[in-house]
């Protein structure tokens, strides 16, 4: 949903407790078509100072990257702070954000103004207390089954144990974290718990951003052994195979730590470089990437999460088409 001046004004105002005035940008008409398609432009008094506040029109989150391209292109128009603005933006794409010095207003959750000393977290800091800031690999493997794999819901821990190979005790703690989250609900039937996510799984993945991470705990290389050493294709192989990205020449494979551990040994004789590309890449995986894998290939929802911090904007590009291609 796009956010409304007013909006902004009654967030600002209410948040600073002092006035705040909000108008539309007369240059607006001054500037490339892709920066008038992108956003809507308003002017933003505070605190006797003028911002340029660019409204994001999109459906989808933008790369901080390109947001922070976007803004200094219109630095050379505006003499002011150029602030970015959403309905919502994910904790992973905020912090990001913040990295780069890139001012934001997620009305009714933050305000980042670092120009004014303002970074106004309190809706955060408080739901961070009352849940964990990410998910377990337990609850991370679930949630992506869910989205990807399962039909719709309710679900019973006994069957998400059976599908996805886990404990009863481990989905007895999945449901723990889950339950309370806007996009999940747990209730008990009888005997039986339940699970269930929204119906809209493309919202429940963009609200679900803030609390998934990479999967891959660890990277090696390896020279190139005589036999295959198993694994699921991962990293640039598995996105050269969703996408139109040029395969790299060095294969990656993903595995559990158990899998890695049992042939682990005999490899640890032969040392590799990362930058030797007759080598392969293994990433050691907190979930086993079987469960959720394609024709051997890893999942799309955990390849991005294992790539979503590059700062390669062909591979930005490759991981957007990719889950365009997704059927929520």
């Amino acid at each position: 949903m796009v956010v409304q001046s007013a909006q902004i004004q009654e967030y600002v105002s209410g948040i600073l407790g002092v006035p705040v005035t909000v108008r539309p940008w007369a240059k607006r008409n001054r500037l490339p078509i892709f920066l008038k398609q992108a956003y809507e432009f308003h002017l933003l008094e505070v605190l006797g100072r003028e911002c340029l506040a660019i409204v994001d029109r999109g459906n989808e989150e933008v790369a901080p990257a390109t947001i922070r391209k976007h803004t200094e292109h219109l630095l050379a128009k505006f003499p002011g702070e150029v602030v970015y603005v959403r309905d919502r933006v994910a904790a992973y794409q905020r912090k990001r954000l913040i990295e780069q010095r890139v001012p934001f207003i997620v009305p009714g959750n933050q305000l980042y103004l670092p120009s004014f000393g303002i970074d106004l977290r309190d809706y955060y800091r408080s739901q961070l207390r009352e849940k964990p800031e990410s998910f377990s690999p337990a609850t991370q493997a679930v949630l992506l089954y869910l989205l990807l794999r399962a039909p719709a819901g309710p679900h019973t821990p006994n069957e998400l144990a059976k599908r996805l190979d886990y404990s009863k005790m481990s989905m007895s703690r999945v449901l723990q974290e889950l339950a309370g989250r806007p996009f999940a609900r747990t209730e008990t039937v009888g005997r039986n718990r339940l699970l269930t996510i929204a119906d809209d799984r493309q919202r429940v993945w963009n609200e679900s951003l803030a609390f998934v991470r990479n999967p891959a705990v660890k990277r090696c290389h390896i020279s190139r052994p005589d036999n295959p050493i198993g694994g699921v294709i991962a990293g640039l192989s598995a996105l050269s195979h969703y996408t139109m990205l040029s395969a790299p020449p060095q294969m990656t494979v993903a595995m559990t730590a158990a899998r890695w551990r049992t042939i682990q040994k005999p490899l640890d004789s032969n040392p590799a470089s990362p930058s030797d590309t007759d080598t392969v890449a293994v990433e050691v995986w907190s979930y086993d990437p079987l469960i959720l894998a394609e024709d051997n290939v890893v999942d799309r929802l955990s390849l991005y999460l294992s790539l979503r911090e590059t700062s390669d904007e062909r591979i930005e590009a490759a991981l957007n088409e990719m889950l365009e291609t997704l059927a929520w």
